[in-house]
């Protein structure tokens, strides 16, 4: 009984011990990452402001569109998005401050609620992941490594993002430069009834701004069909921004 008993220990401390290597070696995927754009470990916030241009393909019809979007982790979001729909301007305007959201159009306004807001939140915590420094200075995310996959005709090593009643996030990050090229996340499509489906992202054409390394390109692809895909521009880092931009409209 002795024997068995220390044996099932030593194998809960091997178990427990390699555990831990994958998460140190997750962890330092993603701080090779940060140090390629050169943003800093010990940075108090991600605070972000950008520009885009793009086309947005939704059910049956496609927009070309031009957004200003702002992001103040980890729950403030918002984007205000001017479109042209078979020859009408559509201006749309979707605003997130916590477990609150909002979006505003054609001179109406209201309140997100049920699965569009379940979804809307989801997207505000994908873009809280894809600035990298909560998975390095916040202790409730999980990190594993999930392998190699290839990206574009080039290698990345594959980490998966968990965290307690939150999607899973899994990141791609070229094995040469440590740069993010493409994440994946399961998302409620609203326009197909919610159904859930995995939404790809791809992050590309890296450019220097300010001092830190940005993709200035990105494509969603979701379940399969290409959704967004956008140039973008005037990436701006900030102390703060005014609250006013994440108040109810």
């Amino acid at each position: 009984m002795r024997f068995a008993t220390m044996s099932l220990f030593a194998v809960l401390v091997c178990s427990f011990s390699i555990r831990a290597d994958d998460a140190m070696d997750a962890k330092a995927i993603v701080a090779k990452a940060m140090k390629a754009i050169g943003a800093k470990g010990d940075d108090k916030s991600v605070i972000t402001t950008w520009k885009d241009k793009g086309t947005f393909t939704g059910g049956d019809f496609k927009m070309p569109y031009t957004g200003d979007w702002a992001y103040q982790g980890p729950d403030k979001y918002r984007f205000a998005i001017s479109g042209d729909f078979g020859g009408m301007k559509i201006d749309f305007l979707v605003i997130v401050n916590g477990t609150k959201a909002w979006e505003s159009s054609m001179g109406k306004s209201q309140e997100i609620t049920g699965e569009k807001l379940e979804q809307t939140l989801a997207e505000v915590y994908q873009f809280h992941v894809l600035s990298l420094l909560p998975l390095v200075t916040d202790k409730e995310f999980k990190l594993t490594t999930a392998g190699e996959k290839d990206v574009g005709g080039k290698k990345a090593a594959v980490v998966k993002v968990t965290r307690d009643k939150k999607p899973t996030v899994t990141l791609y990050f070229d094995k040469a430069s440590g740069l993010l090229v493409k994440s994946e996340m399961m998302v409620k499509d609203e326009f197909q009834g919610w159904k859930e489906v995995i939404d790809e992202g791809y992050y590309e054409d890296y450019k220097e701004v300010g001092g830190r390394k940005v993709f200035t390109k990105m494509r969603v692809i979701r379940d399969g069909k290409p959704m967004i895909d956008a140039t973008l521009s005037d990436q701006k880092t900030h102390e703060k921004l005014d609250a006013k931009l994440f108040e109810k409209p």
